[in-house]
């Protein structure tokens, strides 16, 4: 393996691992309402006064709020990044954090417009961009627009396809559509791609389970499959990763 290949595999390996509730890395969050949560607060909020307004002071303080069921508060620091900010990659990550809220809250409307219009600041940080795309994928499944969640997915599958959420999501649009196969494909794609989340998974088995004959012609061993994707999860529960990849035979 060359020195670039083997720097660009601890980076993405790096960045899987630093993605906690929008980038920011953070401890356990203390339960609302209790002294832990206060005094965290306080920090934060003492930070925010010794350092001033900027991304390392009020991306924290986001976070925190939004882990604590305080959206509207949460949405407050950031509308005040978005005014402070001069740099178009923090303003593109405030509009998708700005989504995200609005995802938590029930308002799907609203996320996709804050994601477009985070896509509009034409950002440099194919991370951000990654995730601008596929939350705006997963935002436009939601209120039965498939086709146009598709174009998205695509565009985060090509930016970083070591992720899964992009797979998921594409076969969402893809069984809405009835192209029940192709569905089929990504959730197993995506269980390849991250076998610790098992949410593809799941999704694979109640489509089979519905969809059986119109798969079959396409995959006609997706009961193999299935056992193997199985395995594969339960070998993740357990840490134990040995054989899984072995078994598990995508298209």
């Amino acid at each position: 393996m060359s020195q670039e290949s083997e720097n660009l595999e601890q980076k993405q390996e790096k960045d899987k691992e630093s993605i906690e509730s929008f980038y920011v890395k953070m401890p356990d969050m203390p339960q609302v309402g209790s002294a832990e949560a206060t005094q965290a607060e306080q920090q934060l909020l003492a930070h925010l006064k010794s350092r001033g307004p900027r991304a390392e002071t009020l991306k924290p303080l986001v976070v925190f709020y939004s882990r604590v069921g305080q959206q509207e508060r949460a949405y407050q620091y950031l509308k005040m990044w978005m005014k402070y900010t001069k740099n178009r990659d923090e303003l593109a990550e405030s509009l998708m954090m700005s989504g995200q809220l609005a995802e938590q809250v029930g308002q799907p409307e609203p996320a996709i417009s804050f994601y477009r219009e985070a896509l509009l600041q034409h950002s440099e940080d194919y991370k951000i961009n990654y995730y601008i795309h596929n939350n705006l994928a997963y935002c436009l499944n939601t209120q039965g627009e498939p086709e146009k969640a598709i174009k998205h997915c695509d565009a985060a599958i090509k930016l970083d396809p070591s992720r899964a959420n992009a797979f998921k999501n594409l076969g969402v649009s893809l069984s809405g559509l009835g192209k029940y196969a192709e569905a089929a494909n990504m959730w197993l794609k995506a269980t390849h791609v991250d076998v610790s989340d098992s949410r593809a998974l799941d999704q694979l088995e109640k489509l089979v389970a519905k969809q059986r004959e119109a798969i079959v012609p396409d995959i006609p061993d997706i009961d193999d499959k299935l056992k193997a994707c199985r395995r594969a999860v339960e070998s993740a529960k357990t840490g134990r990763f040995a054989d899984w990849a072995r078994g598990l035979t995508l298209n």
